[in-house]
């Protein structure tokens, strides 16, 4: 096994999730054989308790701990990086940066750069609460001057119910994902950030959606290739 490369996935957070990651994580990459591949170590954990719940207060089991323990498993296997498909849980992310001696990419920076770099400077945001509650989104995308607004009240129970459903194992159509968009869209904005990967899943997206799950993949691969490349 090629462990210079190893890139470790703390998932679970969802299930479905974790699965849709590893699909993306593999369509991005172009190789001439199965051997060039990243290698990839998941650890799919759903037991980790509800970072919305706690961080909003309904709950005050932590998933801190839980958290801690994946990613020090994964760097005990020797994984290179780590890569966290849930973008709620990254409001402990400077906790869990000390908790290992290896790389936590920060699906946060990493989705404000990308914005930056495409010359947007307004957005609005698609999360749980525990994310819109947490604002370590808003303070990723302040650093580079873009103005984050978030959905209104109606819209945000709407997604709320539609994340969890995924999570449950529903299957949500696009015509649903759309239907929220299009009320959304009302106000004026025309980009919207995917900010829960549950949202990244639905199939048939169309333009004016930020996926933040393929800016985690190609941020993964970034890393293997510059890991090989050293």
């Amino acid at each position: 096994m090629n462990l210079n490369r190893l890139i470790g996935v703390a998932g679970g957070m969802g299930t479905q999730v974790t699965a849709c990651f590893y699909e993306k994580l593999h369509a991005l990459q172009s190789v001439t054989k199965e051997q060039e591949y990243l290698d990839v170590l998941i650890y799919s954990k759903p037991t980790i308790p509800d970072r919305t719940a706690y961080i909003t207060g309904q709950s005050s089991e932590s998933p801190l701990d839980a958290l801690i323990y994946v990613l020090k498993t994964l760097e005990s296997a020797g994984a290179t990086c780590i890569a966290i498909p849930c973008i709620t849980s990254h409001f402990f992310y400077d906790d869990l940066v000390k908790a290992v001696n290896i790389p936590i990419l920060n699906m946060l920076d990493e989705t404000a750069a990308f914005v930056a770099s495409n010359g947007i400077n307004n957005v609005t945001l698609f999360a749980t609460d525990g994310t819109l509650k947490g604002g370590a989104f808003h303070s990723a995308f302040k650093k580079h001057d873009i103005l984050v607004n978030n959905p209104s009240d109606e819209v945000q129970s709407s997604l709320m119910a539609m994340i969890y459903d995924i999570k449950r194992g529903v299957s949500i159509s696009q015509q649903a994902l759309d239907a929220i968009i299009e009320k959304s869209r009302c106000s004026g904005i025309e980009t919207i950030i995917l900010g829960c990967t549950e949202l990244c899943i639905i199939e048939g997206k169309r333009d004016g959606l930020i996926d933040t799950l393929d800016i985690l993949a190609t941020a993964c691969i970034r890393h293997g290739a510059s890991v090989l490349f050293r």
